[in-house]
């Protein structure tokens, strides 16, 4: 049996007395001094004692899609998700699964049964009670829901028992070894019944009462900007025992423009940014304003490339091809400054499945793509979806276009909104490629099945690999790690070279960026902030 207890005050303060690191003096490419990217620094340590009270206006790439977390597919939307709703188990600023909403969890001997003992303090912010009934039915409907984007996730699991008032019993299909990985995210997190319930067809932009988390959904006005306020009867503490959250109110601005958005950091009139254009690194680093630190991220940049019949990608040769063409070093150096590497696929660095040594497209060869389109004996032509008002994302696509012209593959762009690109992706209702990236999760599982398994939520190429769907499903029905390993190494050689589902270029790092006197925030993995912990220098 595997159990795991910890003591939740000392947890919920963690990200707090981990900024125990300075910042160091800035060198190229976005790096301290003497480092070589992808480099990490770390926030100065919190300068005096938390205060309460503030407000903190937050600069964010895009404008929610959906507030709820059974729809929801972007990485914009959790970075509001995790403020609103809590999950069943949360990670700690180095990755690793904490307790959350469950304090504690046992897995039975054959793997298939997982049960979770609740948190007995908790409510939503309508006043209803969280318990073993209310994980029941968060499950059911993420899992069984017609639409559900967390249905893949939660595919091996059976059913859920409320065993008691606060014990839930998960009983699985078959062992599922990144069970506890998927529940830190959108698939655990938990909402109240009666405020989903009420919400009707409103509730994707108006979660009102919905969440048990740290701040309380007050508004959402369409590209303008979204509300939060303290919720005071969370349950989390600070490490001397004080009530979380410190801050009274958070402001999220919809900042396409990144550029913009570094000006909004230098003007004061956002305190907190997630998402900083290269180019604008450097810059942040010198201002004595400002704090700018990065660390390890989960996440990867990928041309999704349509593979369903008909589509331009067909045959997985001309992704192939495009993988060849493409300098990735050229693109993380002119135009992420190096604070992203060269990517192969969809397993990071940090990953405990990583190989690096696998690089299969380190060199572009441009030669030898033209000669793999003149084998297939018709060339291509696509177009390129990037999100409308990103330079960075144009950027991209053009150093990518100018690239591919040296194979004689010629690559169109076209902008549309965010939203609209990513309603196109569900159906592979588009010809050519698009270009958005993955924010990344803690097991490769999640950066991976629901994105090349057949029939997949995340599957926006279409693909389809009986062999990769197999290694796939032996990834997730063992624990053992040698094992798992071995599986996504023979899966990602498949769905990355022999038969491409897409085009896989860079590696991210986690940023923020923070005025001054912003405390209490670290990078995490995942790219997201928790802004439970922060508190404003008076």
């Amino acid at each position: 049996m595997r159990s795991a207890r910890y003591l939740l005050a000392f947890l919920a303060s963690f990200a707090i007395v981990l900024t125990a690191c300075s910042q160091q003096p800035s060198g190229g490419n976005g790096c301290p001094a003497g480092a070589s990217p992808p480099c990490t620094s770390t926030p100065p340590p919190a300068a005096g004692k938390p205060t309460y009270g503030g407000t903190i206006t937050f600069a964010l790439e895009n404008d929610v899609v959906d507030f709820d977390p059974m729809r929801s597919r972007a990485f914009v939307d959790r970075n509001l998700h995790y403020q609103i709703f809590d999950s069943l188990v949360r990670i700690d600023p180095t990755g690793k699964i904490i307790p959350w909403l469950a304090e504690s969890w046992e897995t039975s001997s054959d793997g298939k049964q997982v049960t979770f003992k609740l948190r007995k303090d908790v409510k939503y912010h309508d006043g209803t009670a969280f318990d073993a009934a209310s994980v029941k039915w968060n499950i059911d409907r993420y899992r069984t829901t017609q639409g559900s984007q967390r249905a893949s996730d939660l595919a091996p699991v059976a059913s859920v028992d409320a065993v008691d008032q606060y014990t839930a019993r998960f009983n699985l299909k078959a062992p599922y070894s990144p069970l506890l990985a998927t529940l830190v995210d959108r698939a655990g997190m938990m909402l109240s019944q009666k405020a989903v319930e009420a919400g009707g067809a409103d509730f994707t932009r108006k979660p009102v009462g919905a969440g048990s988390g740290p701040f309380r959904f007050v508004e959402a006005v369409k590209d303008d900007h979204i509300t939060l306020e303290k919720n005071p009867d969370w349950w989390g503490k600070d490490k001397d025992g004080n009530k979380l959250p410190y801050l009274e109110k958070i402001i999220v601005k919809p900042i396409v423009e990144g550029t913009v958005r570094t000006t909004n950091l230098r003007t004061g009139d956002a305190l907190v940014a997630n998402n900083i254009v290269g180019k604008d690194v450097e810059s942040l680093r010198s201002d004595p304003s400002l704090v700018y630190s990065q660390g390890p991220n989960y996440g990867f940049d990928s041309i999704y490339t349509n593979r369903k019949k008909g589509a331009a990608f067909e045959d997985g040769r001309y992704a192939r091809a495009v993988s060849m063409a493409i300098d990735r070093q050229q693109i993380a150096d002119q135009i992420f400054y190096g604070t992203r590497t060269p990517g192969y696929g969809t397993i990071a660095p940090s990953h405990f499945a990583a190989d690096p040594n696998f690089k299969p497209f380190e060199k572009a060869d441009p030669a030898g793509a033209k000669a793999l389109i003149q084998q297939i004996g018709k060339p291509l032509q696509f177009e390129m979806l990037v999100t409308a008002g990103s330079a960075q994302d144009l950027q991209v696509a053009q150093l990518i276009q100018a690239q591919l012209l040296k194979a004689d593959i010629k690559m169109d762009i076209k902008s549309l909104e965010f939203a609209q690109i990513l309603t196109l992706q569900d159906k592979c209702d588009y010809q050519g490629a698009t270009l958005i990236g993955w924010s990344g999760r803690v097991d490769p599982d999640g950066n991976t099945y629901s994105h090349i398994y057949t029939g997949a939520p995340n599957n926006s190429s279409c693909y389809s690999n009986a062999q990769v769907d197999k290694l796939l499903d032996e990834t997730r029905a063992t624990s053992d790690e040698a094992k798992r390993k071995a599986a996504f190494r023979a899966a990602e050689q498949i769905y990355v070279v022999d038969d491409p589902a897409r085009v896989w270029y860079l590696f991210r790092t986690t940023q923020l960026a923070t005025a001054k006197r912003v405390q209490g925030l670290v990078p995490y993995p995942d790219g997201l902030i928790r802004f439970d912990v922060g508190w404003l220098q008076k």
